[in-house]
């Protein structure tokens, strides 16, 4: 039975109330329930009905009632007050019978079945008002009783004077009329009299329009130096340069973007701006910081794909489903399985306690990746109510969530409270089998130092013990505070130990009222140190004598009260008693005898040799430790969803109407057919073919956008994650829908987008800025725009030039294992950043990113980034002008340069070729001789051989050199 109702009649025969067997019942079937009972019970109100209130009910309303509901509840719900906090008015009759959005607020004559009753009692968690306290008791009783006689209320509608607020009504078909859910259009470039290039016939023309032109063609220099960067993140070599130079053909510039696009380092640049997008790290970041490591499986897999010219439809059906296609081998499934991890890598809350909601979370965060990175779209929003901007109701979220929500991305185990993420098998049993073996062999080694300092700390004890009277009566010749170097003056002429005897002499001041040590204390006030050693020889050797178990057993016999020899036992236990707290000092571990902090200090040298081999062999081992061969992604879960409940406000605990499986229905009104998800598995392959579909409105829209703006630093769409109701609208709409329809008639090709691009005239234009009121912003491209060097290739173009850069590919970089904790005991993050290796392969640590990354505008990496933006502030330059980077890369780059010539002028031609691709300038020549005779005479005070002088004076110069703005602009 989905309800049962319970009709009661007034006096006059008229039914008044009913109530429902199941309250939580989702809205529409509470809905569909109504509508039959009052077809059945006619004559009956359209609410949950209240009694007509008489006399008495109406005083008791007014004199205990309202008092409690003004006090408690007005504050948050009632229109007086402009709130209505979870859709509940309660200052009106009518609102108190609508309810809010867990149903009606009462059910007339049943105190237990009523909402507004359950959360003043603060059993439920989910359901506490006030949200404080709660109220005292009397009211409660009060609440309850007026609920229970029918609950009376003689309250009319409010009338609200505030602006009635116009409720916001998501138009399907109205909305799929925006540019960005609109087909992409089938569009032929204009024809402009010798304009080859299709992107260069939109943009000339649209130029036209405003009355401006392309820029003249960039010089060579210039061009060589933009298409390097821009395709491979460093710095043209010297030699690469003077080829282009001296290559006359028509098709020399073509030939460099062709060598560019083979090169390896093309999909580290390129894969990088992907890993943005996938909001990629190495650690998990939020409440447990712990490592992610196997992430890098991931980067590396998205280097791959760059390179390898995947095509996009490939690449992302692959990281949203890679798990679920078909595979030839065994090395594809697991690449496949690997590119899941694009789901899984976000930060996540991995102690909550809260499973059920741990799960949702990170559905919502997959939803909004997936959302962000394929369509520019904010799904995330959708989560607790319609999307306030767009047209996304919360079915169509809920819709999507079926679909990741039968998805698993935890593993099974856990440590405590802490969740981990699930981790898919990449390598053979042999490569599982040697994991283990490196486990065992570093667990041998950590018992084998164990071993070691627990027999050195033993030995260091049983000699402290052996010595115990004579660390006393050296004791009595120090103060009561004594420093390291008072006590090593006493100890180390009588063969003790000075960081023991320092403990000794602290440990007995501040324990003047120990029975143990009374004696110490009375021989040194009277004067009689001398006294000390005779009584505690006699002590201590009464303890050796005594053995610990007769002892007990002594003690143990008078405990149980035995009265023959009652005197003598009597006797024999205080004796005990003072050789047992003997016993005890001797054997405190934080006693007069106590160790140092680290013990290892004073170990005898062949002892402690062994100790630090021993150790830096653990060390060893732990940091060449493999990790097991899996990868962070995601697999189907056990239970396939059909449907998921809408989530009342978000919250997980508060279910509404089901909604099943589907996509977006603003994006499938001008799409053919329609989507279906199979019983036996999640639905992500099944979205991600909607996604790739020729007459998908938005991904290759949002993909030719993306990689537009990483090579002109603006979108076509400025809003690069943005295609929304707020997104910007296109400057050239119609070569977005040309490019969108070239690249996926091209298969889906990065690298031919790329090579139309850079032949461009658009591209190769000139930077020199023009000023124009018709186009202040550039986004008509009259020239081509300057941009600063991103973090990454700041730091790498320093140690390039500096001829430092270490270009090995590929590989685990961060030094953690897979989940150990970033942060130690100590809540020091010790993660380095000395390598010489390209930046792509520094760590990302969430909470704690890298210095330099931090000030260039690295972007929050638990978030998906299409573009980042470039700030110029004071920092950025400080940063770099006191890096001991930067004065590593100066040091580097002047001693390329004294390699060259010692001729003065042809050290500064190879400097500028070096750091900037072009030739010296003859004032630049004589600024920088001035420039050498000033640092030579500012260093003859403190560098007296004129070799040292001059090589120091050139490295000021590089450094002056590569700090210029020159170096880190792009033009």
């Amino acid at each position: 039975m989905l309800l049962v109702t319970q009709a009661r009649r007034a006096a006059d025969g008229r039914i008044v109330s009913w109530t429902y067997m199941n309250p939580t019942l989702p809205a529409t079937l509470r809905g569909l329930a109504m509508s039959s009972l009052i077809g059945l019970l006619g004559g009956v109100t359209s609410r949950v009905g209240a009694v007509e209130p008489d006399a008495a009910g109406v005083e008791f309303f007014e004199k205990k009632v309202r008092p409690v509901l003004i006090a408690r509840c007005y504050e948050c719900h009632s229109v007086e007050a402009g709130k209505s906090k979870g859709g509940l008015v309660l200052d009106s009759r009518e609102g108190l019978l609508k309810g809010g959005d867990t149903g009606p607020g009462l059910v007339a004559g049943n105190a237990d079945k009523s909402l507004i009753i359950e959360a003043a009692r603060y059993k439920n968690q989910d359901m506490q008002m006030p949200p404080k306290k709660a109220i005292p008791a009397d009211e409660l009783k009060i609440l309850e009783d007026w609920v229970a006689m029918g609950a009376p209320d003689p309250r009319s509608a409010v009338a609200s004077s505030m602006p009635v607020k116009k409720v916001r009504v998501i138009d399907i078909a109205k909305d799929s009329k925006h540019w960005a859910f609109q087909p992409v259009l089938a569009v032929t470039p204009p024809a402009i009299e010798g304009v080859r290039n299709p992107i260069d016939a939109f943009i000339v023309s649209r130029l036209r329009r405003a009355g401006l032109e392309l820029s003249a063609p960039a010089d060579k220099r210039t061009l060589i130096r933009r298409a390097t960067f821009d395709l491979i993140g460093l710095p043209p070599t010297v030699a690469e340069v003077d080829a282009f130079l001296a290559d006359t053909a028509p098709d020399a510039f073509a030939k460099v973007v062709e060598r560019l696009l083979r090169s390896p380092h093309y999909g580290e640049k390129w894969g990088r701006h992907w890993l943005d997008v996938a909001r990629y790290a190495d650690s998990n970041g939020l409440d447990e910081n712990i490592a992610l490591g196997t992430a890098w499986r991931f980067r590396d897999y998205v280097v791959n794909s760059f390179n390898e010219d995947k095509p996009f439809d490939q690449f992302l059906t692959e990281q949203l489903a890679g798990d679920l296609l078909p595979a030839r081998s065994v090395e594809q499934r697991h690449e496949q399985s690997v590119a899941t991890a694009f789901l899984n890598l976000g930060a996540k809350v991995l102690a909550e306690p809260d499973k059920d909601k741990l799960v949702m979370d990170v559905v919502d965060e997959q939803i909004d990746v997936m959302g962000r990175a394929f369509m520019g779209m904010t799904f995330g929003c959708a989560r607790c109510h319609d999307h306030k901007f767009d047209p996304i109701p919360q079915d169509d979220y809920y819709a999507l969530g079926a679909i990741f929500k039968s998805t698993a991305s935890f593993s099974s185990e856990r440590t405590g409270a802490i969740s981990y993420w699930f981790e898919t098998p990449t390598g053979s049993l042999d490569d599982f089998a040697a994991a283990k073996a490196a486990e065992l062999a570093l667990d041998a080694k950590k018992k084998a130092v164990s071993a070691a300092v627990s027999a050195a700390d033993k030995a260091l004890k049983d000699d402290a013990r052996a010595h115990a009277v004579d660390y006393l009566m050296a004791a009595t010749r120090l103060p009561l505070q004594p420093t390291l170097t008072e006590a090593r003056q006493v100890a180390e002429p009588l063969g003790l130990k000075g960081e023991i005897l320092v403990n000794t002499r602290v440990y007995l001041a501040a324990n003047t009222t120990d029975a143990t040590f009374a004696p110490w204390h009375e021989a040194m006030k009277a004067g009689h140190p001398e006294k000390i050693a005779a009584h505690y020889k006699e002590l201590f050797a009464l303890v050796e004598k005594t053995p610990e178990s007769v002892a007990k057993k002594t003690t143990a016999k008078v405990a149980d009260g035995e009265n023959v020899a009652e005197a003598e036992v009597d006797k024999g236990s205080a004796e005990s008693s003072a050789v047992e707290a003997a016993r005890k000092a001797l054997n405190d571990p934080r006693g007069f005898l106590a160790l140092p902090p680290e013990p290892h200090l004073i170990y005898p040298k062949d002892v402690a040799e062994k100790v630090h081999r021993l150790k830096d062999e653990q060390d060893e081992t732990e940091k060449h430790l493999p990790d097991l061969p899996t990868a962070i992604g995601v697999h189907d879960a056990d239970k396939i969803l059909s449907d998921l409940a809408v989530h009342i406000r978000g919250n997980h605990m508060a279910l509404g109407k089901l909604v099943s499986r589907g996509v977006p229905q603003v994006m499938q009104v001008n799409m053919r057919g329609k989507t279906s998800f199979p019983k036996q598995s999640s639905g992500r392959l099944e979205l991600a073919q909607w996604l790739t579909s020729a007459d998908h409105p938005l991904t290759s829209r949002v993909l030719v956008n993306r990689v537009w703006a990483w090579h002109f630093g603006k979108g076509i769409v400025g809003s690069v994650d943005n295609f929304g109701m707020l997104g910007d609208t296109p400057s050239h709409p119609e070569l977005l829908d040309w490019l969108s329809r070239w690249v996926m008639e091209n298969g889906w090709s990065l690298k031919d987008l790329h090579r139309l691009i850079l032949t461009s005239a658009a591209w190769q234009q000139g930077s020199a800025p023009k000023i124009s009121n018709v186009d202040p912003e550039n986004k008509l491209l009259s020239f081509f725009p300057v941009r600063r060097l991103e973090a990454e290739e700041v730091r790498d173009a320093l140690l390039q030039v500096a001829g430092k850069l270490d270009l090995s590919m590929g590989g685990k970089t961060v030094p953690l294992r897979n989940r150990q904790f970033v942060f130690n005991h100590t809540s020091m993050d010790a993660t380095k950043y000395d390598s010489r290796r390209r930046a792509l392969y520094l760590p990302i640590i969430r909470n704690n990113l890298y210095d330099l990354f931090q000030q260039f505008d690295y972007p929050d990496p638990a978030v998906s980034t299409g573009l980042r933006s470039s700030t110029v502030v004071s920092p950025q330059a400080l940063l770099l002008m006191n890096s001991p980077l930067s004065a590593d890369a100066a040091q580097g780059l002047a001693a390329r340069v004294d390699a060259v010539s010692k001729d003065v002028d042809l050290r500064l031609r190879a400097l500028w070729k070096m750091a900037y691709a072009r030739d010296i300038l003859p004032d630049e020549v004589g600024r920088c001789r001035n420039f050498l005779v000033a640092a030579d005479a500012s260093l003859a005070s403190s560098v007296s051989n004129p070799e040292a002088r001059d090589a120091r004076a050139w490295e000021l110069l590089c450094q002056a050199v590569l700090m210029a703005s020159e170096f880190i602009y792009l033009r």
